[in-house]
């Protein structure tokens, strides 16, 4: 059976999330409807070594679910048996089962995964490229999920979201795949957050303004070539809701409620904090300047009210007793956002090394 799902993985460091998230998509690899391509970020770790020692069934200390204990979802793997890396290069075209792609700068998650997107798209049977965190568990019928969405879809259905839960609340929505956006405060929230997974829920909500929530994100390959790839402006944030305004003219959105990830959510860049002062400046920049960029480029008539909001946001990291970042945001929203920010040699910090 030839693949119609290329499923794109980008990682820097925390190899462990991303076996976790690989053992949920062997079954589909080997039944011949999915090819799995990771963009290793330039890990500064051993990441990239416990990958080839997990594709290979050498890797003993395997990860294991939190919740593995309850949820039938999680299956306990020592390997693919018969299953091999194909080593790529970007200029590479080729249709292995798995594919671990390595970049010598992290140049941030947009052009990590326009790299895989790329060489998925080389291979003109691949229908779609699924756009997954690498910090997600997935259940092993999403895939199948995936394709049955496909079929049903009018061919004009250009990408489709999936049912996100928390990982260590794995019966508790984290997004029904669809973020709502709000072009007057440039800010976006996942709907149905914190919703129980077993209540009924409208799935009709596609019509409002938003995008797909880019955890775990599906686009059909003819869209990808209509549209373009993803925008490299910034090194995060803002990618799924730049696309989804590019696309909105031509291609519609659709949600998978059978396709299930759970998801830990901010793992690689630190983004759980609650407070801005706790996020990593980095984290915190990068998001005012993707709010910014995005209102200019697609909601101009809404600028003066997003720029009271951000100049407001400057004011309450001031009121936080945190008068540098302050400044930075303040700097920041004054510039238009731009440049956008970007970390020393296109990196971030490693958890392992981060203070």
């Amino acid at each position: 059976m030839t693949a119609r799902v290329a499923v794109t993985i980008l990682q820097y460091g925390n190899w462990r999330d991303t076996v976790a998230c690989l053992q949920g998509l062997v079954a589909a690899v080997v039944n011949g409807t999915a090819r799995v391509i990771v963009v290793d970020n330039a890990s500064e770790d051993d990441s990239v070594a416990r990958l080839e020692r997990w594709i290979d069934g050498s890797l003993v200390d395997l990860p294991r679910s939190e919740h593995d204990g309850h949820d039938p979802h999680w299956t306990s793997l020592t390997g693919c048996p018969g299953a091999a890396w194909d080593r790529a290069t970007p200029d590479d075209i080729g249709a292995a089962p798995w594919t671990l792609m390595q970049a010598t700068h992290n140049r941030g998650f947009a052009t990590g995964m326009n790299a895989g997107i790329r060489l998925a798209l080389s291979d003109a049977a691949i229908e779609a490229v699924w756009l997954l965190n690498n910090d997600t568990v997935v259940h092993p019928g999403a895939i199948d999920a995936i394709c049955d969405a496909m079929d049903a879809a009018p061919a004009t259905t250009g990408q489709f979201g999936t049912t996100v839960c928390y990982y260590d609340r794995p019966t508790i929505l984290q997004s029904i795949g669809w973020c709502r956006w709000n072009p007057w405060l440039a800010t976006a929230h996942r709907l149905y957050d914190g919703t129980s997974a077993t209540q009924p829920v409208s799935r009709d909500v596609v019509r409002q303004p938003g995008y797909v929530y880019g955890a775990s994100w599906i686009i059909r390959t003819a869209a990808l070539r209509d549209v373009g790839l993803l925008s490299e402006d910034g090194f995060l944030y803002g990618e799924e809701l730049d696309w989804s305004c590019r696309a909105t003219a031509r291609w519609q959105t659709a949600l998978i409620e059978r396709a299930v990830v759970w998801h830990r959510e901010g793992a690689t860049i630190g983004a759980r904090a609650a407070t801005p002062k706790a996020r990593s400046e980095l984290v915190d920049l990068s998001g005012i300047s993707a709010r910014l960029r995005i209102s200019r480029r697609f909601f101009p008539r809404h600028l003066p009210a997003v720029y009271l909001s951000l100049f407001g946001a400057a004011l309450n990291r001031l009121r936080q007793g945190d008068a540098s970042r302050a400044a930075a945001v303040a700097r920041l929203v004054l510039a238009g956002g731009v440049p956008a920010p970007w970390p020393p040699e296109a990196r971030i910090p490693h958890p392992s090394t981060a203070s």
